[in-house]
This record gives C-alpha cells, sequence and structure tokens, in this order.
C-alpha cells in the first residue's frame, strides 16, 4: 500500500493493439442453444427450423458453420421493417409459453389468436401495398449452354441447385449442378464433385462419371499418404490415408 504523495516511477510499458473481433457465426449446436436460452422453439422444432432456413437460402452451411445468405439479409430486413412485433423475441418466446398453455388446457386458443390476428393481419395488408418486389440476382457460372452460348445459372428447385439456361424461355436447357470442392479425382484427374444419393446423403464423386467411377464417402484432400502413396480423406480435424489397410492418420494442420 503506497502512501498519499508517494511518487512512483514507471519500470516498464508493454504496448499491444487489439482489434476487435466479429461475434462467431453460428453452428447448428450454438444456434439451437440461443433458441433455448431465448425461450424460442421446443426440442421437436429445433431441427425443422435449421432445415427451413438453409432450404430457403436464407442461410448456407459451409464447414459447420451458418452464413446468411444476400436473400436472408433481405428477407430479415423485410421482415424487421413490416412486422417488428412479430419477429420479436420476447413476442415469440411468450407465445410459445401462451401454446403450450393452450395444449393443456389452461388457455383457450381462440383467446390466444383474438389477442394478436388483427394486429397481424392490418400489418400484413399494409405490406401488401407497400413493400416493393425484390429480386435476386441469379450466380453466373462458367458453364456454357451447349445449346446457345450463355454462360449458365445457378437455380433452385425441390431437389436442390441445378444450372438453368438465362435464355428461358428461348432456350430450355437444364442440367444438373455440381459443386467442385478443388480437388482432382485421385483416378482421372478431372474435378471431384459433392453428390447426394437418393436418400440425401452426401458423397464424393468424380464429375466424369459414369466413365469414371470415382467415389468417397469422406471428402477427399489433395494430401498424399507419406507411407502408401494413396490419397487421403478428411474426417473431423484429422486426415486419413483411404487406403483401409495402411492406417495411416494425421492432423489436417499437419505438413
Amino acid at each position: 500500500k503506497q502512501e498519499k504523495g508517494t511518487v512512483l516511477t514507471l519500470e516498464k510499458l508493454d504496448s499491444s493493439q487489439h482489434f476487435t473481433q466479429p461475434p462467431a457465426h453460428f453452428t447448428e449446436a450454438s444456434l439451437v442453444k440461443s433458441m433455448e436460452e431465448q425461450g424460442i422453439g421446443r426440442p421437436s422444432t429445433y431441427a425443422p427450423t435449421i432445415t427451413t432456413i438453409i432450404a430457403r437460402r436464407y442461410v448456407a452451411k459451409e464447414n459447420k458453420n451458418l452464413y446468411v445468405t444476400e436473400l436472408g439479409e433481405v428477407v430479415n430486413s423485410m421482415m424487421k421493417q413490416s412486422f417488428p412485433s412479430i419477429v420479436d423475441i420476447t413476442f415469440t418466446a411468450n407465445l410459445e409459453f401462451l401454446l403450450d398453455k393452450v395444449g393443456d388446457g389452461s388457455v383457450p386458443w381462440k383467446t390466444v389468436v383474438r389477442n394478436f390476428y388483427p394486429d397481424l393481419k392490418e400489418a400484413v395488408d399494409k405490406a401488401e401495398v407497400e413493400l416493393e418486389s425484390v429480386t435476386i440476382a441469379d450466380e453466373v457460372t462458367e458453364e456454357i449452354c451447349e445449346l446457345c452460348g450463355r454462360n449458365m445459372v445457378i437455380k433452385y428447385g425441390p431437389h436442390g441447385k441445378f444450372l438453368a439456361c438465362p435464355g428461358f424461355p428461348e432456350c430450355k436447357n437444364t442440367k444438373p449442378y455440381l459443386e467442385k470442392i478443388g480437388v482432382p479425382c485421385p483416378k482421372c484427374g478431372k474435378d471431384v464433385v459433392i453428390k447426394k444419393t437418393k436418400k440425401g446423403r452426401i458423397y464424393y464423386g468424380c464429375e466424369a462419371n459414369p466413365e469414371c467411377d470415382f467415389m468417397s464417402w469422406q471428402r477427399p484432400s489433395t494430401e498424399k499418404c507419406p507411407k502408401c502413396g494413396a490419397y487421403m480423406v478428411e474426417k473431423g480435424n484429422k486426415l486419413l490415408c483411404s487406403n483401409e489397410q495402411c492406417g495411416y492418420s494425421t492432423s489436417k494442420n499437419t505438413k
């Protein structure tokens, strides 16, 4: 403890620069945790909610992180502008509570509806008049339409992405969208693309299929196994040799 009037001598000064980091992107797990903390949704609705916002392209999932898309930003802005009370977290959590009361029979459902429906209808009617239509530009690819020579664009259908000619309706050419992962096929050297089975399970195959039959359930890597020379696959934070008899593994960060 220093007495009043004591002169202090500076012995050392360390200077450092700190940049404020933005909040981490949500993952499915952290989004569910946040919803639980806010009292939004129920265990049975968490998975369908996440599936819906991905299917509607409001968010995109990359390496477990959820990123808001341009469409998601636009929809969010429009909802906050036209329905501020409806998209309010407190309102949503309170409505969940009231629905639980309806479920156990302690509150009549008509009472709940009467309390918010008139305001909702008024907001919807107003939005239909005031909101401007918004067009999200299609993503242009390097794939050339073999019928008319235009660069094809990515469209979204009930079964996911597909390529379509922007010349529709004059040109109605479409083809499957094959998302490349930047890894050459270990068998023929062409690009490895992401594919899905009929049940929706993701796997990795060669874009030259059926001429090349390469496929892998794990994401292939450009790394080669230093032990046997086979291609490596990613599994979590590790790289595994695709040759099961070899069994070599290492960290993804190890070069």
